[in-house]
């Protein structure tokens, strides 16, 4: 499997600890002390299939300290993803996964050194369906002979069904709260559509299309078309930067594009990520190559890192 950046969960989770969730426990005063664990907020991750529980603890508790969490007396993956301390208090954030919707009972067991504590709380659960190809925007993207396979991740459904290009496709979900199926479609030049249609835990029907524009040997490009090259990730102040160029006129550029993007990593937890990438409309029948240029760190130099020929071709 690709290996994925699991530090960018923490760096989203990170920028979203101070919420209150439906159900979420009322924090107690800035200035009590921490005597024992206590949960402080229960609520969902944004845009995520995982909750989050707000932990605060004895700071004259050792660092050391360990968790696990229960779902109506049910073992749940929980994951630390953040902590602290302010006063006399410690703080941690776990992130894991509840499971269907509804009042939900959670148990958070702590051991700190020869210590161990137990703390219970109550919150109201809806689960996100989730259904979504992994590494990829899947919006009329370009691939090119290296970026054939998929791997499809869903959760929070029963009876996923996929088809490529209106063909039924199957492939053995592998996983525990994220299943993961890997495809080697048939691809044909031009236009390829991705369905995976499934069941929501409420009966409901949720169905997903995503479309890529596979440009073959040739970099075959229908003229009209408007397709999407990934091109890099999201970088900090000191880098990575890139400048994508375009050598003739066969293609236009309408756009620049932040997509989102999900992977696993090796953990099997989910990731949000960020991809740049850049619309090319085919104008006029002829010949393009697109350059993606690098800047690593802003000491180093731009260099090329890519490049890419595209035929423009009637219908």
């Amino acid at each position: 499997m690709t290996k994925y950046f699991s530090s960018a969960v923490i760096v989203i989770i990170m920028s979203i600890i101070l919420f209150s969730g439906p159900g979420a426990a009322r924090s107690p005063e800035p200035d009590a002390p921490a005597t024992t664990l206590k949960i402080v907020s229960v609520g969902p991750a944004p845009n995520s299939i995982y909750a989050i529980v707000s932990l605060e603890y004895p700071k004259a508790w050792s660092d050391d300290a360990r968790f696990t969490v229960e779902v109506n007396g049910r073992a749940v993956r929980a994951r630390r993803i953040s902590g602290g301390f302010s006063g006399s208090r410690n703080m941690a954030d776990l992130m894991f996964f509840p499971g269907r919707a509804g009042k939900q009972n959670i148990t958070v067991k702590m051991t700190a050194g020869s210590r161990s504590a137990l703390a219970r709380g109550v919150f109201e659960w809806k689960e996100m369906p989730f259904i979504a190809v992994m590494g990829h925007p899947g919006d009329r993207e370009m691939l090119t002979g290296n970026d054939r396979q998929f791997i499809v991740a869903t959760a929070n459904v029963v009876d996923v069904r996929i088809s490529f290009n209106g063909k039924d496709m199957y492939a053995k979900p592998t996983g525990g709260d994220v299943q993961a199926r890997s495809l080697d479609p048939a691809w044909r030049v031009g236009k390829n559509t991705l369905t995976v249609s499934a069941t929501k835990f409420d009966g409901g029907l949720i169905v997903k299309n995503f479309t890529f524009f596979y440009l073959g040997e040739e970099g075959l490009l229908p003229l009209g078309e408007t397709a999407m090259l990934s091109y890099g990730r999201e970088g900090s102040k000191s880098g990575p930067f890139y400048d994508v160029r375009v050598d003739g006129d066969a293609l236009a550029t309408p756009r620049d594009v932040r997509a989102g993007v999900f992977s696993m990593d090796n953990d099997g937890w989910l990731v949000a990520d960020t991809v740049l990438a850049k619309e090319f409309r085919a104008q006029k029948p002829g010949r393009a190559v697109i350059k993606v240029f690098i800047k690593p760190h802003f000491l180093q130099e731009m260099k090329l890192d890519r490049e890419l020929t595209v035929t423009v071709s009637q219908p």
